[in-house]
């Protein structure tokens, strides 16, 4: 069986990547961890569905990604949970680096593509792909939409070197001007790649040590777990089905490349 690696294509420039892509921003996150049973010190970037309570707009804690302990990182897990009234499990409810809805996009132009990658961890879609495709993966991947903050009216191609501000069309605009796009979070995964199964976890804070020189970044359909979308277990690599990418690919999309896995 087939599998592909879903992904951005390839842009001329840092500057043409931004101007179709934009940026999505996440603003309310849970810290890094640095923690003391075995000595890791990390964060994660995964995106949640829940918007940030309104306890937490306010608190610098939640504004920082600089670690801190395992006791005061359980800590704030349980007081995130007991805003929410939502069940808990410390570092496993939660997690460090979580990041919290709204996300507010970007950009300085205005986005005209399918597909959108405006970060490492999500992919934003438009209303027509999300209703061709993505309403039908429900349970593989959860979808929210983005929120609208700063966007340009310029086309979203490349963009000359140097931005005269008194042009009209790089001035930035409000919400108004961009179409519904839709944050696509994928929340299946295949298996442990060869080589990439823990060598140990942290029976406090759950992190997972693994020996990247004997992982093989490889999808083999013994790993599949029969999602058409999926993440490649221990990376950020969005996989789908052969079937999937033809399905994207014969609806016309726009700015989104597949490569064989």
């Amino acid at each position: 069986m087939q599998f592909f690696r879903m992904q951005s294509p390839p842009y001329s420039s840092d500057s043409q990547d931004l101007s179709i892509n934009g940026n999505l921003e996440y603003v309310y996150r849970f810290p890094g961890v640095s923690c003391n049973a075995c000595k890791a010190t990390y964060g994660g970037s995964r995106i949640l569905t829940l918007e940030a309570p309104p306890q937490i707009r306010t608190d610098q804690r939640f504004r920082s990604r600089w670690p801190i302990t395992e006791r005061e990182h359980a800590a704030m897990q349980r007081e995130v949970a007991a805003y929410l009234d939502a069940d808990f499990a410390a570092f496993e409810t939660f997690k460090p680096g979580d990041n919290f809805q709204p996300a507010y996009y970007d950009s300085p132009s205005l986005p005209h593509t399918d597909f959108l990658w405006p970060n490492i961890r999500s992919f934003v879609v438009s209303a027509r792909m999300k209703r061709i495709v993505f309403d039908e993966l429900a349970g593989d991947v959860d979808i929210v939409p983005i929120s609208p903050r700063k966007v340009g009216k310029r086309p979203g191609n490349a963009l000359p070197a140097a931005l005269d501000p008194d042009d009209p069309q790089n001035r930035i605009h409000g919400p108004a001007a961009i179409e519904p796009y839709y944050q696509i979070l994928v929340r299946s995964e295949s298996d442990y790649p060869k080589g990439g199964s823990p060598v140990s976890v942290c029976p406090v804070c759950k992190h997972e040590t693994i020996d990247d020189e004997k992982r093989e970044l490889v999808m083999r359909e013994d790993m599949w777990r029969g999602q058409p979308i999926f993440l490649l277990r221990t990376t950020l690599y969005v996989i789908v089905t052969e079937a999937l990418a033809e399905k994207i690919q014969r609806a016309g999309a726009s700015n989104v490349d597949f490569v064989p896995v």
